[in-house]
């Protein structure tokens, strides 16, 4: 829960009307905050306290925030000109702990605006905007805080655990971050977030400075609940080294002339990205995952065959090949299927290794790579034979169609003889479609930021995001060889005229009002003309699979062996 009041509320006489009230009313707020279950759950529970949310938690006995002040302030000096960010700042009872010790520079952010609203009214901030922790914290550049504070933020249904992540990103090295939890559910880690602190310890983000023994969480409510304030010291060495290869692409980007500058969607996918990637999909008029998650809950067993080994091209999400990895456990066999998911990120590959551990234990052996497709398979040996996998019509984010026919051929001379490649493909619709899919609203537009985002906290940009609206024209592609495509082409385009400076490539970059940069392609393919493609590369069609609009495809390659490499030209 957000922060709470500094003044004390006189309490009702036990056994009053007015008592019972305040306590039903306490029960039943308490209730909706432990139960919420989604943002608009928390957005209504808190938008609905606002008006009581002081009284309220004056009159339970809550001190948490003064706590959690004094610790931020032992750590923390210069209170007259240190820039702290309160983050679910609530109505201001941290602010105004922080205020009365001498802290001046303070943000807030939350998601409720009523909340906010409430917060306004006690002058205590230069800055409140409202803000979703769950998601990237656009509005503040890299280490722009001396000190962020987090009281009742991390509870059930409120904010995750990778929340951490961007408070890390946003505090200064040196500057402190000071967090209060309940006890219980820090040691039970329900949440995640004892294990994502330990997490940022051992990648030398963070280090511990200090922790309270256990106090009373709510006196005068309920005796028995207990919390605790931490503080960490942000460390110099929590920026990761440069992505070389990000880097590169981004100055090929930006070097060339012209007004459009792309970019390979390869780039955009990080531990933000994916995390953003999957709230977009779950937008109701994104059919691609649902239309491909039905294929596989259909036919895993099908497509699965005898394969004892299974190879995901770009792991992203557990979600789709969990249908294939529950059909081989149905099988009951004595040796576990080996899982192996292969990407570029080694926190992707983490992060899909705790999902299925957690989900299967010993049942499933996973195995993951990391590195580019073509480097991992040639290093795994031919036997036992393979299945190859390559969701989510990865293939149509290819720049063009040659650069698809030579990324199968590649994948062809990787597949032994009784190897298969299995790959999702979506197909061509009506445009109307695809822009709802497309452009559905902010989860997609954070998203296709990410890019640029990462410009900013890889790259050391200042690209204004707010600046830049999404277009994503449906654009029909000239015929090779009968074989006929359309491109939806993903550009931000910027509303203004922007001067960015990259510090770590020393890199200066001018866009004028109007200027795009195209962060991804998404090919749309005639189910008639899939098997011409793979011919092209070596591959054969052995079966194929739709969902019931045919709006989607899953096809089955093997090899061909002996085929001579053939041009779309």
């Amino acid at each position: 829960m957000p922060p709470t009041p500094s003044k004390e509320t006189p309490r009702a006489e036990a056994g009053s009307p007015r008592s019972k009230r305040e306590s039903d009313h306490l029960d039943k707020m308490w209730t909706r905050a432990y139960a919420a279950k989604s943002k608009k759950d928390l957005t209504e529970l808190y938008d609905d306290w606002a008006d009581s949310y002081d009284e309220d938690h004056a009159t339970i006995g809550f001190f948490g925030h003064r706590t959690a002040a004094r610790m931020l302030a032992r750590y923390t000096p210069f209170a007259e000109v240190a820039y702290v960010l309160d983050a679910g700042c609530g109505t201001g009872a941290a602010g105004e702990a922080l205020h009365s010790i001498g802290f001046r520079n303070l943000s807030g952010i939350d998601l409720s605006r009523e909340m906010l609203a409430k917060a306004k009214q006690k002058r205590l901030y230069n800055h409140l905007s409202q803000a979703d922790l769950s998601q990237p914290i656009d509005t503040f550049p890299c280490n722009h805080f001396d000190a962020a504070v987090l009281v009742g933020v991390f509870s059930y249904g409120q904010a995750p655990a990778h929340a951490l992540d961007e408070i890390v990103r946003v505090v200064k090295p040196g500057g402190t971050i000071t967090l209060t939890m309940r006890v219980d559910f820090f040691e039970q880690d329900a949440m995640g977030v004892r294990s994502k602190l330990e997490e940022l310890d051992n990648e030398h983000a963070i280090k511990l400075l200090e922790a309270t023994e256990p106090e009373l969480y709510l006196p005068k409510k309920d005796p028995s609940a207990l919390f605790r304030v931490w503080c960490y010291r942000v460390l110099e060495t929590k920026t990761p080294p440069v992505d070389e290869t990000f880097a590169a692409a981004v100055q090929h980007a930006f070097l060339g002339a012209g007004h459009e500058h792309r970019i390979d969607h390869s780039h955009i996918w990080n531990r933000v990205g994916s995390r953003l990637y999957d709230r977009y999909t779950e937008c109701p008029s994104y059919y691609l995952t649902d239309s491909e998650v039905a294929i596989l809950e259909q036919n895993a067993t099908d497509i699965l065959v005898q394969d004892r080994v299974l190879i995901e091209l770009g792991c992203g999400s557990a979600k789709k090949v969990s249908h294939l990895l529950s059909a081989a456990i149905e099988r009951n066999e004595s040796e576990p299927l080996t899982y192996i998911p292969i990407d570029v990120s080694q926190g992707a590959l983490e992060s899909t290794k705790r999902d299925i551990d957690a989900r299967f234990g010993t049942a499933i052996d996973v195995q993951p790579r990391c590195g580019r497709f073509d480097d991992v398979l040639a290093s795994i040996p031919v036997e036992p034979s393979k299945l190859i996998v390559f969701f989510g019509s990865s293939i149509g984010n290819l720049e063009n169609l040659e650069a698809t026919v030579e990324f199968l051929r590649g994948i062809r001379d990787r597949l032994s003889p009784r190897d298969r490649f299995l790959v999702g493909m979506d197909l061509h619709k009506d445009e109307e479609v695809l822009k709802g899919a497309y452009e559905a609203g902010p989860p997609n537009h954070s998203f296709f930021l990410n890019m640029i985002r990462r410009m900013n906290r890889e790259l050391g940009g200042n690209f204004d995001l707010s600046s830049f609206r999404q277009e994503s024209p449906y654009i029909a592609e000239e015929p090779c060889r009968g074989i006929k495509t359309s491109t939806v082409k993903f550009r931000l385009v910027t509303e203004r005229a922007q001067d960015v400076y990259l510090a770590s490539m020393h890199m200066e970059v001018h866009l004028d009002e109007g200027d795009s940069i195209q962060v991804g392609t998404s090919r749309k393919f005639r189910h008639e003309d899939i098997a011409r493609l793979g011919a092209a590369a070596g591959l054969r069609l052995e079966r194929q699979w739709f969902d019931d609009r045919q709006w989607f495809s899953m096809n089955e390659f093997v090899r061909i062996e002996d085929a001579a490499p053939t041009s779309i030209q």
